[in-house]
């Protein structure tokens, strides 16, 4: 095959002793043999899971799954990080921790301008992380980046991040790809307050128009400072919050790609050799909440029982079709903790439970207003039927259910948990009787105890046994109920190549091209 792709034809065969190989090897080729070098050109139209929430960490406050690949788009980070947990630059080239863990210095990429025109330097990068750490801004996931204490700039290419204690997840806070915090934003996008809906970065795509629940535009930066990328003139992202119809806009042709978790249009898209499936595992989970602030849960002993009355393998098979794994602790794999005290489905527990509570028990379930919520709810409503609750089902869009379980204003809510590929600052804001994200009112000393073990602590097996024992106490206390661990499914069609890395379901358009086929 030449440089271009295309297959040379012959005008003659000539008969000698490589004929056989030759023309096998033109054959297997063909005129119409798809090339594997990237092509330059065209639009890729993305089907998301829900409407775009917005770029600023102050006002989104953090990424949605839709979100994500939105960002990396536009936006970069200062590092990369690859399989072994090595950091890989981005717009900066190095971090350097100090003897003590306690001071870390970056030096930065020159020569790389914002889409608007503004210089990339250290004032960019300390003026984003101040405003994320000034207390006044009440940025939503502080309490998660909460050991850096400030950060410096040491001269314009270099900064200096000063931390309260040796912090083992701080490579993460610089690099996660899923995390609203990581990405650099251009301060003048900043300061005329337009980031939030207009967002303006580094990255290979710029912005160009957000039509609220149709879609969103990108279009080729021609100034990227990776000269060759990005391949694609534009990409759209187009909000489909119902699967049934994301997956059939793919068959249409409308989307070349979507996100799913509907285990019907996995499935049906592995028999189709027209398309292509990527996944991949992260920690996390997805939940179904309880307030323990609010009678009946309040009570242990109702929790529990519903913890017994719960069937999560019955979920995973009958709502997603085997395409989730089971999940016994939020972690997701990345290190294991046994049965982590896991309360398995035991209808006559359940009910031995209630009947030392011994009260009727009636409960409301806020969950999303798709076909996987609604399924999920009825089926957790008959479960709980068979042991003598009464449960209500509410749908209500994502947006609102975020917001009620954000503000405490529920009982039983569907959640997700942020997949962290370091879990333990999302844990200790969630769990810890002060966390800023404790939306389930958890209080325990012994809870509290753990999660400043894992937070101060740079001893992996340290960590790792304390987040262990979180993970025990979240089911000796049946804190929530697990929905299935968080895998993500990409599907594409068979000519959209280059995307084949989509950890915590990002789509990178920066990779991605199409194959024109002759």
């Amino acid at each position: 095959m030449d440089k271009s792709g295309r297959g040379t034809r012959r005008n003659s065969f000539v008969v000698c002793g490589f004929c056989i190989m030759a023309l096998l090897a033109f054959f297997s080729r063909g005129e119409c043999a798809p090339t594997s070098k990237p092509q330059a050109g065209g639009t890729l139209t993305i089907g998301d899971d829900a409407e775009i929430r917005g770029f600023d960490p102050l006002k989104a406050n953090y990424l949605g799954l839709a979100d994500r690949s939105v960002a990396m788009a536009v936006e970069e980070r200062l590092f990369d990080m690859d399989a072994k947990g090595n950091l890989v630059p981005e717009l900066a080239l190095s971090a350097k921790p100090s003897k003590d863990g306690k001071c870390w210095i970056i030096k930065l990429r020159k020569g790389v301008t914002f889409h608007d025109g503004t210089q990339f330097n250290a004032g960019a990068v300390v003026g984003h992380w101040q405003r994320l750490l000034d207390p006044k801004n009440k940025f939503f996931a502080r309490s998660s980046i909460e050991p850096i204490v400030s950060i410096q700039q040491v001269d314009e290419f270099t900064v200096r991040f000063n931390l309260k204690h040796p912090w083992a997840p701080f490579k993460n806070a610089l690099s996660a790809p899923q995390a609203i915090a990581s990405y650099i934003p251009s301060p003048k996008a900043l300061q005329e307050d337009t980031h939030n809906r207009a967002p303006v970065g580094t990255g290979p795509y710029k912005f160009k128009e957000w039509l609220p629940n149709d879609r969103l535009v990108v279009v080729r930066n021609p100034n990227y400072w990776r000269k060759g990328k990005a391949y694609l003139d534009s990409v759209i992202f187009r909000p489909i919050p119902d699967m049934q119809a994301r997956f059939a806009s793919l068959q249409s042709g409308e989307s070349d790609v979507i996100q799913t978790d509907r285990g019907a249009s996995i499935l049906q898209a592995r028999e189709n050799s027209s398309l292509k499936i990527y996944t991949s595992d992260g920690a996390g989970a997805y939940n179904f909440l309880f307030n323990s602030s609010r009678p009946p849960l309040d009570d242990a002993r109702v929790r529990q029982a519903l913890a017994h009355a719960w069937n999560q393998d019955l979920l995973l098979k009958a709502d997603y079709k085997g395409t989730l794994p089971l999940v016994k602790d939020p972690y997701g794999g990345q290190f294991s903790c046994g049965n982590a005290a896991y309360r398995e489905y035991d209808p006559v527990k359940a009910r031995k439970l209630l009947a030392e509570y011994g009260k009727p028990v009636e409960l409301e379930l806020n969950h999303t207003n798709t076909p996987r919520g609604k399924e999920a709810g009825e089926i957790m409503q008959r479960l709980f039927k068979e042991v003598g609750v009464t449960l209500k089902l509410t749908p209500m869009a994502e947006g609102q259910l975020a917001k009620r379980g954000i503000s405490g204003d529920y009982q039983i809510t569907g959640w997700r948990m942020m997949d962290f590929d370091e879990m333990g600052p999302s844990m200790l804001a969630n769990h810890h009787s002060s966390g800023r994200q404790n939306f389930v009112k958890y209080r325990n000393p012994k809870m509290d105890e753990l999660l400043m073990t894992q937070q101060m602590s740079s001893d992996k097996k340290v960590r790792q046994k304390a987040l262990c024992g979180v993970a025990s106490l979240i089911n000796e206390d049946a804190v929530y109920l697990y929905g299935g661990g968080r895998r993500f499914h990409v599907i594409a069609k068979a000519e959209v190549k280059g995307i084949d890395n989509v950890q915590h379901g990002v789509i990178r358009v920066s990779d991605a091209w199409l194959e024109k086929v002759k």
